[in-house]
């Protein structure tokens, strides 16, 4: 019963909030900041239903791994995130995007294999990136980034599993496979 009532909390909550914006970066086949700098690992994790309510983030879902990998030169952080499935997920050192964004996982020369992936650059969604940051590590890093921050960070997203056909795109289950559990339970009082 109180498992219901959470998932129902979440579907009534997650259809009343706005999404995270990640058009405010763009996507295309160049991402100059982030580009050409190798990467090291920072953390890994799993999208929690936290950070699905507060940002709504519709390309990836709730569980699904992701990983930051950070450059710091010159007090200019170089920040990429991917989330989903993908060989990336796999890449336990470094990370490298070449111009065409092509990725490279610590010294390898071949790219890995991301068919349906999207990148966006951004440069205003350090608090998006520092929540991530503070989810994945242990112990918590809070305000990774500090007070006064100067950077830039990519998102990758993988395609989304295909496991994840019943219930809503944040891969949470849609009120269609809420409703028969809900009259199931007001038709037993």
């Amino acid at each position: 019963m109180h498992r219901l009532g959470i998932s129902l909390f979440l579907a009534v909550a997650t259809t009343c909030r706005p999404s995270v914006s990640l058009e405010d970066g763009w996507n295309e086949l160049s991402c100059p900041l982030i580009q050409e700098a190798r990467l090291e690992l920072l953390c890994g994790g799993v999208y929690t239903a936290d950070l699905f309510l507060k940002y709504k983030d519709a390309l990836t879902t709730v569980d699904a791994p992701y990983k930051v990998f950070y450059h710091l030169q010159n007090g200019f952080y170089f920040l990429l995130v991917s989330f989903n499935e993908s060989p990336v997920q796999s890449c336990e050192s470094t990370i490298q995007l070449n111009d065409g964004l092509d990725f490279f996982c610590g010294d390898g020369e071949s790219p890995l294999r991301l068919p349906d992936s999207q990148v966006f650059c951004h440069r205003n969604i350090m608090s998006y990136v520092d929540d991530l940051i503070y989810e994945c590590t242990k112990p918590r890093i809070t305000h990774f980034l500090g007070a006064e921050w100067e950077g830039a960070a990519a998102v990758h997203y993988a395609a989304k599993s295909k496991k994840l056909k019943l219930g809503s795109a944040a891969g949470m289950p849609g009120l269609e496979a809420l409703l028969p559990c809900l009259a199931c339970v007001l038709l037993q009082k």
